[in-house]
């Protein structure tokens, strides 16, 4: 018996919802006095990272 056309069932991960949140937005950097810049760029680096590795586990998940 020949099973060519036999449909084959693809079954998709499941994805922790955690990982389908948005990444956080990024606050305007409001003066560009040294500390206020440097407490902005700690929490866009902190944020990067976050959304960095949120989008790396979904990659991975779906390989």
């Amino acid at each position: 018996m020949m099973m060519g056309c036999q449909q084959s069932t693809h079954l998709s991960p499941t994805i922790p919802a955690n990982l389908l949140e948005p990444c956080a937005d990024l606050q305007k950097l409001e003066s560009g006095r040294g500390k206020v810049a440097l407490v902005w760029s700690i929490d866009v680096v902190s944020k990067y990272n976050d959304c960095k590795a949120k989008h790396g586990a979904i990659v991975q998940a779906l390989s």
